[in-house]
């Protein structure tokens, strides 16, 4: 099981289907698709939970969510 990861959404373009996000305090950014999220929509700035996973292009973001602040 993978430790999901804290990020932010740089953007999201839902026509297109696809986005970046940021891992939390740092400058990595990750690929996602719409099939990659947890929840109907997302938006640039959401704080969100993924998990990290290895693809035939590299690293992208997976199991997105909103993040449960505390």
């Amino acid at each position: 099981m993978q430790v999901p990861s804290i990020g932010t959404i740089a953007f999201y373009l839902p026509d297109r289907g696809y986005g970046y996000l940021r891992l939390r305090d740092t400058r990595e950014e990750f690929h996602f698709r719409k099939r990659n999220l947890r929840t109907a929509t997302v938006q640039k700035g959401d704080l969100v939970r993924f998990v990290l996973r290895e693809g035939p292009g590299g690293y992208y973001a997976d199991e997105i969510e909103p993040a449960a602040v505390a």
